[in-house]
């Protein structure tokens, strides 16, 4: 079978499925029993925020027919089935199979299966988002709309379509000088110690005294990328939502958010999924 493309049959359960959240959540639950400072396990827990940054794997254009119809991909064009037409004066950034997605979806908020849909305009403010649940063979190849005038990153976007991978893409940053970490002590570093070498490279500590972003580019899941003043200054609902998707775009990013941290695929996907852009 061919990793770059999914199967979808089935889920397949590997050994990277949410692994590493799994042994952080394990080794912290021991380390503070065995201390006896299991009052602090959800202070300890809530210093970690969970990523998905998943790699992309670059196809050539004319490949575009050899990728299954429905797989998960940023770029290029979008598997649309008759019910979603392509959006007038938008790009397509990516579509994500949730029977892919779904063991890695820590908070259980995605549904088992079906695809969600991400398009933009060139400034990152206008956006639109799908899901289709229905029968993969009733997808096709769409390509971008006749319309007036060229969109400034179709070209860009079109010709480089790239298929995804989640296996091994979780990361976990841990923030530090937490108040944790003072009524820990001395044993805080033994916990960060024994943290950094069972997950390795998949822990990031944070220091924000360091500035800047800690993960960048197109990632699911985490935190978002804001990069004028504070999250709430930015979108008033920051809060009451989960980050589902950012996306990396010119100078900035868009970061799509799940208000509510809830989601009805009955319900029209766009009044619950909004997109907002952030730029330097």
């Amino acid at each position: 079978m061919n990793t770059h493309f999914p199967y979808f049959g089935k889920i397949f359960l590997t050994k990277s499925f949410i692994m590493y959240y799994k042994k952080a959540m394990e080794i912290i639950d021991d380390f503070l029993e065995k201390n006896e400072f299991s009052e602090f396990d959800d202070d300890v827990k809530g210093s970690l925020t969970y990523y998905l940054k998943f790699k992309q794997i670059r196809i050539n254009p004319q490949d575009e027919a050899s990728v299954p119809l429905g797989a998960s991909k940023i770029y290029g064009l979008p598997h649309l089935p008759d019910s979603i037409k392509f959006p007038l004066g938008l790009n397509f950034i990516a579509q994500f199979n949730c029977s892919e997605l779904k063991p890695y979806d820590v908070d259980d908020i995605l549904p088992d299966k079906g695809i969600f849909y991400f398009f933009v305009d060139d400034s990152g403010v206008e956006t639109s988002c799908h899901y289709y649940d229905g029968p993969l063979n009733e997808l096709k190849i769409q390509d971008y709309p006749e319309q007036k005038g060229k969109l400034f990153y179709e070209k860009k976007f079109r010709i480089e379509p790239r298929t995804i991978s989640f296996e091994e893409s979780e990361i976990l940053v841990m923030e530090t000088d937490s108040y944790w970490e003072e009524e820990l002590g001395d044993l805080s570093s033994d916990l960060i110690d024994e943290l950094q070498q069972e997950l390795g490279d998949h822990l990031i500590l944070d220091d924000e005294d360091e500035g800047g972003h800690i993960i960048s580019g197109d990632y699911l899941f985490g935190d978002a990328c804001f990069y004028q003043g504070d999250a709430e200054d930015e979108y008033d609902d920051y809060y009451s939502s989960l980050v589902f998707f950012c996306f990396g775009m010119g100078e900035g990013h868009v970061n799509f958010f799940i208000k509510n941290a809830k989601l009805d695929v009955n319900k029209d996907i766009n009044k619950q999924i909004v997109g907002v852009y952030s730029g330097t």
